[in-house]
């Protein structure tokens, strides 16, 4: 996590720790949080964008869409008061994760299926927030 003053180079920094990962084949995800949204609704598009690219590499194919799956049960238990969601449910939700509707736990276990579908990929998947600030609500 990158703080400091307004101007001094933390998204120039950012973008260029993204290209760094790319070109060392990595995956990466970068989000602009504006201050309207939630932690979750801003997470969930990229993540799902994500398990889609990673569900075509022959080896990650079942573990993304398993994470697709979890993604689908993480979003459906988005409080209505955050309706600010846009994700296309495209599989039905795994049962029994990412579902209680309890933050923490849901985002954990959404995180958890994303990174075995990086491993089975023989990659990673990095995430840069820039302008993050108090998106801990669901």
């Amino acid at each position: 996590m990158m703080v400091g003053l307004r101007g001094v180079g933390k998204t120039v920094l950012l973008d260029h720790m993204r290209k760094d990962a790319e070109g060392m084949g990595i995956h990466t995800v970068r989000i602009e949080a504006p201050e309207n949204r939630s932690l979750p609704a801003l997470l969930a598009p990229q993540l799902r964008l994500a398990l889609i690219r990673l569900s075509k590499i022959a080896g990650a194919k079942d573990y993304a869409i398993r994470g697709l799956r979890v993604l689908a049960g993480f979003a459906s238990k988005l409080k209505v008061s955050y309706n600010d969601i846009e994700v296309g449910l495209d599989y039905e939700p795994e049962p029994g994760l990412a579902d209680n509707g309890e933050l923490e736990g849901d985002l954990t276990a959404l995180l958890e299926q994303v990174g075995m579908a990086a491993r089975e990929a023989e990659t990673a998947l990095v995430i840069f927030i820039d302008e993050l600030r108090n998106k801990w609500q669901r």
